[in-house]
């Protein structure tokens, strides 16, 4: 059940991106943000006053080029990488160099296997098995080889990944710092996600008091759920439509 909201505009939106406002690919690179969807992020954030932000896994440069011609407050690489309202960054925007022996391992290990990928980020290393579904806890192993002896590392089991990445803030914590600044501050936060990764985000939300929607049907931690990514953007459809007929009053 998701949750009745009368007036966006005392909220502020933060959204996870594959699975929630895209569909998840069976690889990275295929995933598309379609024209419908751009449109309807864009009239949510009129709606919201500008407080909608993107709170992902993904790079921010790839977050920027799949939302173009939007350009949103937005979090990148789990919370690693953060990106404010008035375009200042902030964390590990350019970390990344010290997981090339991470990466380079990982490769040698079963980069070569048929349906796995392994996908080079700014501060982290994701291996993909989507299409070999059967590879799980060989990649599992394979993911805790390569941050044994880094306590630098941490791990973030995903939906068919694993990925390694260099400790730091979490998507808790950057929905925590955007509450802080303008246009977020003093507004109820709502945050949609799809992911294990999402939970950290979602305990923040309750605990902000803000209301937390689980995308799917696994154990969540959040207070409201969406069946699927269509339930969930033909409810953001319905506030971004409430508000523009609040406005033409």
């Amino acid at each position: 059940m998701l949750p009745n909201v009368d007036d966006i505009g005392r909220f502020a939106l933060f959204l996870d991106l594959d699975g929630t406002v895209a569909e998840i690919a069976e690889r990275p690179e295929a995933v598309q943000v379609d024209a419908a969807t751009i449109e309807l992020l864009g009239a949510l954030r009129r709606a919201a006053g500008d407080a909608l932000a993107v709170v992902s896994g993904r790079d921010i440069a790839v977050i920027d080029a799949l939302l173009s011609p939007l350009r949103l407050p937005v979090a990148g690489v789990h919370g690693l990488q953060r990106r404010d309202a008035a375009g200042r960054m902030h964390g590990a925007a350019a970390a990344g160099g010290d997981l090339d022996s991470v990466f380079r391992f990982i490769t040698a290990e079963i980069g070569g296997e048929e349906g796995v990928v392994v996908e080079r980020k700014t501060g982290a290393v994701a291996l993909h098995y989507r299409l070999r579904p059967e590879l799980e806890e060989k990649c599992r192993a394979i993911a805790e080889r390569a941050a044994r002896e880094r306590p630098d590392l941490e791990i973030l089991p995903g939906k068919k990944v694993f990925e390694i990445r260099l400790q730091g803030a979490d998507k808790g914590d950057v929905i925590e710092a955007f509450s802080k600044e303008a246009p977020f501050r003093g507004r109820m936060p709502i945050f949609a996600g799809d992911d294990v990764t999402d939970e950290v985000a979602f305990s923040a939300v309750n605990a902000l008091g803000g209301l937390s929607i689980k995308v799917g049907r696994s154990a969540t931690l959040a207070r409201y759920r969406a069946a699927d990514l269509r339930e969930l953007h033909r409810w953001l459809a319905d506030l971004a439509r409430a508000s523009q007929a609040e406005r033409a009053r």
